[in-house]
C-alpha cells in the first residue's frame, strides 16, 4: 500500500466559514486564476522560453529584404508648350491654351506598373535569367548569409560538397533562347574554377567555359560571365517567362505620393541590394522615356501628315506655273488690271485664311469637342470668310473672259505657292515644338544605395513568447478542468467536512507494502513532517472526541489504496508515544494488511475469532511503538454479519473503557457495508481522501452511504498531497500554505542565524 507523509494540518469548521458576497466571489475567481498560473510558473516560463527560442530560430530563416528609393516629381501634364507666337506662329500659339485634364496619380501608377514600362526594364536588366544556388534545407540561407564558407570541414565531411556555401556565386547571360527552355530548370554543376556543366532536359550534358558562349541544341546561347564557387557546387538556372518577370517586378514596386504635392516616392524591394537599386533607377528612366514619347507622338503624326502632302502641293504648283506661262504666251496678255488684281489678291487671301481655319479646327477636335467656344468662334470666322470669298469671286466674274482666265490661272498659281509655303512653315513650327518639349517628370533623388528593411527578426521571438505563454496557460487550465479528484481544502469543506489534516506525498514510501519498517514512519523518522502532521491530527482529535462518550475512532476511505491503513497505523503510534494507551484494530476482515507491519501471519487469530465466540485474548502488544494491535484474524465468510451482532458493540465498549484511544482501520465505505455498521458504535468517523484521486462525487456517495445507516462523518484527512501536481501549487485556493515549512527536530548549531 502506498503511504504518503504529512506536510501540514488544516482545520476548519464549515459552519464558521463566511459566505462571500458576489464581489468577493469575483475576487476569489481572479485569485483562483492567478493561483493556478502561479503554481505552474516554472512550467509556463519553460514554455515561454522555448517558444521564444523557436521564434528566434524561425526569425533568422527568411532572407534579408533590401529597399531602394527614388524621389520623383510628376507635374500636371499639358499637350502644348507655351512658346511665343513670333517663334511658332499664330496658328500654334492659338492652340497652346488647350490643355488635357490631368488623369491623376492613380492612372500613372497603373501605367508605371504595366507591362508597357516594366517589360523593357526586365529585358534591359535580364530579369528573366535566374540562378538559384543549392543550399542546405531550411538553414541554408541563414548559413550562407552568415558567411560560413567551410561547413564541411567543421562537420567532418558529413555535409555534401554540392551545397553552395558562403558567398559563392556565378553569373550567366542567355541570348536568343528558344521557347523550349523557357521555364525549365537546368541544373548547373561547377567542375573547376573556369568550367561548369549544364544538364539539359533530355539528360544531355553541355560544358560552358568562362567568357565563351555555349550554344543550346534548340537555339540560343549561354555565356558564363563570372564563376566564384568550389568544385562540385550545384546551381539551378531558370529562364523565367516574361509575364512572370513583369509580375515579380510589379509586386516589389511601390509608388506613394507625398500628400497632394506631386512628389512621389518610388521604391523597390528585393533580396539583392545591387539589383534593387538597378531596378528602381531603370523603372524611373523608362517611365520618363515613355512619357516623353507619349507627349511627342501627336506632333510626329502631324509632321508626317504634312510631309506626305508636300509632294502633291509642289506638283500642283509646277503645273499651275506652267499653265500660266503657256496662256500668257498664247494670248500675249501678261498683266491684269488694277481692279482685277485687287479682287484676285482678296480671293487668294480669303482662301489662305480658310485653309488656316480648317487646320486649326482639325487640331482643336483632337483635344476639344464641337461645342467648345473656341471651336464655335472658328466656325463663325469660317462662315464670314466664305461670304467674302464669294463676293470676291462674283466681282471677278464680271471682268472680260480673257482677263478672267488669266486671273484664274494666276489665282491657281498663287494659291498653290501660298499653300506650299504654309505647309513648309508648319513643318518647321512643329519641329520647333517637338525640340522644345520637356517632360513633366523630374528626378529629385536618384537611387544610389539599398537599405536593409527586413525581415523583422524579433517579431517571431515576441510571437513565440506570447504563443508559449498562451498555450502553456491554456494547458494548465485544461488539465485542471479535467481533473476528477479534490485538490483543495475548499473542495472538501464545501461538502460539510472539516479538513483535519493534509498529508503530503513522499517518494520514499512510493510502492512500499505494509511489511516494510518504513511503513511505520512515526518510529523510523519521528522528526518527519508526516509525524508532526499526525501529531496535529492527534491534537485535533483529542479536542474533537472530548465531547463524545466513546473513545473509538473509525478511519475509512472511499476506495482502496487511499492510505487509510497508513494513517491509522502512524496516528496510533504518535498517540501511543505521547503516553496514551492506544489500541489499533484492523477491521478490514476481507483484506486487512496491517498484520504485515507487525509480522503476523494471515491465519493469526484476531477480531474475527473474538466475534465468533472465542474467549482468548488476541491483542498483541508492540513494544517499539507501545501500542496494542488487534489483527483481523482468520478470514470469515460473513464479515458484515459478525460486525452487526452485539458482540462487536460490547467489545468496543470494553475497549473504550480500557484504552485512552481505540483506532479502527475500516474497509472502504463505497465497497462494503462494514464501515456503516462499525460507524454506529464509534465516537468519531474520519474519511481519508486521496489528493487528485478521490472525486467530490465519491465523497458525497460515501457521506450518503454512511448517513443511511445513521453515521455522520466527523471530518476528513487529505492524503498523498502533491504540491507539484496541484492546480494551486504550494498555495491553496484559500491561501493555505501546505509545503512551505521544512522544519525538523534536529540539532542546530549555536549560529545566531540558525
Amino acid at each position: 500500500m502506498v503511504s504518503p507523509i504529512a506536510v501540514g494540518v488544516t482545520m476548519s469548521d464549515p459552519r464558521n466559514t463566511p459566505t462571500p458576497s458576489s464581489a468577493d466571489e469575483n475576487e476569489l475567481n481572479l485569485k483562483d486564476i492567478f493561483a493556478q498560473l502561479f503554481a505552474r510558473a516554472g512550467w509556463i516560463a519553460a514554455f515561454a522560453v522555448t517558444g521564444a527560442a523557436i521564434g528566434l530560430f524561425v526569425g533568422q530563416l527568411p532572407k534579408n529584404i533590401y529597399e531602394a528609393r527614388s524621389v520623383v516629381q510628376i507635374e500636371q501634364r499639358s499637350d502644348r508648350i507655351q512658346l511665343p507666337s513670333e517663334l511658332i506662329g499664330d496658328l500654334m500659339a492659338g492652340l497652346q491654351g488647350a490643355r488635357v485634364q490631368d488623369s491623376g496619380l492613380a492612372t500613372e501608377v497603373h501605367i508605371i506598373r504595366s507591362r508597357l514600362v516594366l517589360e523593357p526594364v526586365a529585358k534591359e536588366l535580364r530579369q528573366q535569367t535566374i540562378v538559384h544556388p543549392k543550399l542546405l534545407p531550411v538553414i541554408g540561407d541563414l548559413l550562407q548569409r552568415g558567411g560560413l564558407s567551410r561547413l564541411e570541414t567543421w562537420f567532418g565531411g558529413l555535409l555534401s560538397p554540392n551545397f553552395v556555401q558562403g558567398n559563392e556565386t556565378l553569373t550567366v547571360t542567355l541570348d536568343d533562347l528558344s521557347a523550349v527552355y523557357t521555364g525549365a530548370a537546368l541544373p548547373l554543376q561547377v567542375k573547376d574554377s573556369t568550367t561548369i556543366e549544364v544538364e539539359m532536359p533530355d539528360g544531355v550534358i553541355l560544358t560552358a567555359v568562362v567568357g565563351q558562349p555555349m550554344t543550346f541544341p534548340e537555339g540560343g546561347t549561354l555565356t558564363l560571365n563570372t564563376l566564384n564557387a568550389g568544385a562540385g557546387r550545384e546551381f539551378v538556372l531558370v529562364q523565367e517567362p516574361m509575364r512572370d518577370s513583369v509580375a515579380r517586378l510589379a509586386e516589389g514596386l511601390q509608388i506613394v505620393e507625398r500628400g497632394k504635392s506631386g512628389v512621389v516616392d518610388f521604391s523597390f524591394q528585393g533580396a539583392d541590394p545591387d539589383d534593387v537599386v538597378a531596378v528602381i533607377n531603370a523603372v524611373v528612366a523608362e517611365y520618363i522615356s515613355q512619357n516623353l514619347r507619349r507627349r511627342s507622338v501627336e506632333i510626329d503624326q502631324s509632321i508626317t501628315f504634312i510631309q506626305d502632302q508636300l509632294p502633291a502641293v509642289s506638283t500642283e504648283l509646277r503645273a499651275a506655273n506652267e499653265d500660266l506661262a503657256t496662256y500668257r504666251k498664247e494670248k500675249q496678255f501678261t498683266e491684269l488690271s488694277a481692279n482685277t488684281q485687287e479682287l484676285l489678291t482678296a480671293a487668294v487671301g480669303f482662301e489662305a485664311q480658310l485653309e488656316e481655319i480648317t487646320f486649326q479646327k482639325e487640331q482643336l477636335l483632337k483635344v476639344l469637342t464641337t461645342n467648345h467656344p473656341d471651336f464655335k468662334a472658328l466656325e463663325a470666322a469660317e462662315a464670314l470668310l466664305n461670304k467674302r470669298l464669294d463676293e470676291a469671286r462674283d466681282g471677278l466674274s464680271r471682268v472680260p473672259e480673257v482677263e478672267q482666265e488669266l486671273a484664274r490661272l494666276v489665282q491657281r498659281a498663287e494659291r498653290a505657292q501660298t499653300l506650299e509655303l504654309q505647309l513648309l512653315a508648319r513643318v518647321e513650327q512643329l519641329r520647333i515644338l517637338r525640340a522644345s518639349a520637356v517632360g513633366n517628370i523630374r528626378v529629385l533623388e536618384p537611387s544610389e544605395v539599398a537599405i536593409l528593411i527586413g525581415p523583422d527578426r524579433w517579431r517571431p521571438v515576441i510571437y513565440g513568447l506570447l504563443l508559449g505563454l498562451f498555450l502553456s496557460s491554456a494547458m494548465v487550465f485544461l488539465i485542471n478542468a479535467f481533473r476528477r479528484g479534490v485538490d483543495d481544502a475548499g473542495d472538501i469543506e464545501r461538502l460539510g467536512l472539516p479538513l483535519f489534516a493534509t498529508v503530503g506525498k513522499n517518494k520514499r514510501l512510493t510502492g512500499l507494502s505494509a511489511a516494510s519498517s518504513i511503513y511505520g514512519l512515526a518510529l523510523e523518522d519521528p522528526s518527519s513532517l508526516t509525524v508532526e502532521a499526525l501529531r496535529g491530527l492527534r491534537t485535533g482529535l483529542k479536542f474533537g472526541m472530548a465531547s463524545t462518550s466513546s473513545k473509538v475512532l473509525m478511519i475509512t476511505s472511499c476506495a482502496p489504496s487511499d492510505g487509510k491503513s497508513f494513517i491509522s497505523l502512524n496516528l496510533a503510534i504518535v498517540a501511543a508515544k505521547a503516553g496514551s494507551k492506544v489500541l489499533l484494530i484492523d477491521a478490514d476482515l476481507r483484506r486487512g494488511m496491517l498484520r504485515r507491519y507487525f509480522g503476523l501471519a494471515r491465519n493469526e487469530k484476531g477480531l474475527s475469532d473474538l466475534l465468533s465466540g472465542a474467549t482468548e485474548d488476541y491483542i498483541y502488544h508492540h513494544e517499539p511503538s507501545s501500542l496494542d494491535f488487534l489483527p483481523t484474524g482468520r478470514m470469515p465468510p460473513n464479515p458484515a454479519e459478525l460486525l452487526e451482532g452485539d458482540v462487536f458493540a460490547n467489545f468496543l465498549k470494553l475497549f473504550s473503557d480500557r484504552y485512552d484511544l481505540v483506532i479502527i482501520d475500516a474497509p472502504p465505505a463505497l465497497l462494503v457495508a462494514d464501515p456503516a455498521i462499525i460507524g454506529q458504535h464509534v465516537g468519531m468517523a474520519m474519511l481519508v481522501v486521496r489528493h487528485l484521486q478521490t472525486s467530490v462525487s465519491e465523497i458525497q456517495a460515501a457521506q450518503k452511504t454512511l448517513a443511511t445507516a445513521g453515521v455522520r462523518l466527523s471530518g476528513a484527512v487529505m492524503n498523498q498531497y502533491d504540491e507539484r501536481r496541484s492546480r494551486y501549487g504550494r498555495y491553496g485556493k484559500y491561501g493555505s500554505y501546505y509545503g512551505g515549512y521544512r522544519y525538523r527536530y534536529e540539532d542546530v548549531s549555536d549560529d545566531p542565524k540558525a
